[in-house]
């Protein structure tokens, strides 16, 4: 019995064919059969239309394929043919050493070209990204593009790293095991990090990126002694944001943390830190221009600390131990270097009046904030806005309010609008006020103050 199990043969599913080539000397026996059947039979059209004759004229043919009607092929195809054979490695081969040496010619013609080709200077790429990463949109996937989009991009993503509670890990993992990525940072906000930090991963941030750190945002959470201790090594820092650090913070330590920092200008309290007792030894950054005041702060801190002649921007927030006269008599000491205050609300320690003063003690101010709560209705009065041997230089006014009762009615347009037309403030330009002023837009003295400004190049807003 025959097997079953035996395969079966399959016919190829092409036929054979003769051909003869240029390149291949035919045999004699296959040349005369050629002739035989040329003379006996009648030339059959293939499936392109081409004659037998037609394509033993075309013996130039080099690219040729043998298929059956049941497959299609998309390129060189070999005319169909009963009558002849084909030498079909002989065919490859030669299409192959063809290809070969058109390649060489063609990789040889472009690195001879190759110094005359344009290409795209390197400073307009850079500049194409750094656009991108002014617009928040350069992203970790264009450093696959190639190597030299790697080494000007990478620079760029971590100088300002987009830190979120979903990535926070990954990056700090990432700044472990890759230090050089840690000497390109330049900012570190970790303001959207609330509950993920830690105090030694914060840490372990500060100690990679110290080289090149520049500004650096506290997290709410998990800021202690060591992010601290880790602040005294980065000396190129400039702003120290603490503001939304909500665990308490002794002054001392931040005090020996920052005395080292000879570049710092900008620099903002914990709301919830440790008031200090030994005044002797604060030491102030030498360059420090901007300061925000919160937390544990007395009167006894403002009096007795020498604060430094260069801070020209003052704030004050959450700071229910200063009083009315601390107060004034920090601004009387600082206030003729003060260009920019602001007192934002709540500061339970100040009483109404307690801002009438500030135009008088703090003459040379552009841009004033005050909530009502701690002014009266004669804030704008003679009194205040007495003369000067110069135009008062203010530009930029925000009035806010904390909706208190009697605090709608506290300031009244009115007082505002003669201010502005006795000249008493001749440079203020802009004004920001909250609706819980009760201010009628389509009143008259409202209408009035809109008119001024907008000759001045400015305008009013009233918001919420």
């Amino acid at each position: 019995m025959a097997n079953k199990r035996r395969a079966k043969k399959i016919q190829a599913p092409y036929r054979r064919y003769v051909y003869r080539s240029n390149f291949t000397e035919a045999n004699s026996s296959d040349e005369e059969e050629e002739e035989d059947v040329l003379e006996n039979d009648v030339a059959k059209k293939d499936v392109y239309g081409t004659t037998l004759q037609n394509f033993k004229a075309n013996s130039h043919i080099i690219s040729t394929y043998v298929l059956t009607n049941r497959f299609v092929f998309k390129g060189n195809i070999w005319p169909r043919s009963q009558f002849e054979k084909i030498d079909v490695l002989q065919c490859a081969l030669t299409n192959q050493n063809k290809n070969f040496e058109e390649n060489m010619e063609r990789a040889k013609f472009e690195l001879e070209n190759e110094s005359k080709l344009m290409k795209l200077p390197v400073e307009i790429i850079v500049k194409i990204l750094e656009i991108l990463d002014a617009r928040g949109k350069l992203k970790p996937k264009f450093l696959r593009v190639c190597k030299l989009f790697y080494l000007i991009a990478f620079p760029m993503i971590y100088r300002r790293p987009h830190l979120k509670a979903t990535n926070f890990f990954s990056f700090v993992e990432t700044m472990s095991s890759n230090k050089k990525s840690g000497e390109y940072v330049q900012e570190l906000d970790l303001s959207s990090v609330i509950q993920s930090g830690k105090n030694a991963f914060v840490s372990k941030l500060l100690k990679r990126s110290k080289k090149q750190l520049r500004v650096f945002v506290a997290p709410q959470t998990s800021f202690g002694l060591a992010p601290l201790l880790s602040l005294k090594n980065c000396h190129q820092l400039r702003i120290l944001d603490l503001r939304l650090v909500s665990e308490t913070l002794d002054l001392r330590e931040l005090f020996n943390s920052i005395e080292a920092l000879q570049n710092l200008t900008h620099l903002s309290f914990p709301r919830s830190s440790v008031a200090i007792n030994n005044f002797n030894n604060v030491n102030w950054p030498p360059q420090l221009s901007f300061l925000r005041l919160s937390g544990g702060i007395s009167d006894d801190f403002l009096l007795e600390t020498k604060f430094p002649s260069t801070i020209t921007q003052l704030e004050f927030s959450h700071c229910p131990a200063i009083k009315e006269f601390g107060f004034q008599q920090l601004i009387r000491k600082m206030g003729k270097t003060l260009k920019t205050l602001k007192v934002q609300y709540p500061m339970p320690g100040l009483r109404e009046k307690s801002l009438d003063p500030v135009f008088y003690y703090c003459p040379n101010l552009l841009v004033l904030e005050v909530a009502v709560d701690y002014v009266s209705s004669s804030f704008f009065d003679e009194e205040n806005l007495g003369y000067m041997e110069y135009p008062r230089p203010l530009k930029t006014m925000y009035l806010e309010s904390s909706g208190m009762l009697g605090t709608s009615t506290r300031l009244d347009p009115i007082d505002l609008a003669v201010a502005l037309n006795d000249e008493r403030l001749p440079n203020l330009k802009n004004i920001r006020c909250t609706a819980k002023l009760g201010w009628d837009p389509k009143s008259e003295y409202v209408d009035f103050i809109v008119n001024a400004l907008d000759e001045r190049g400015g305008g009013i807003y009233i918001g919420y």
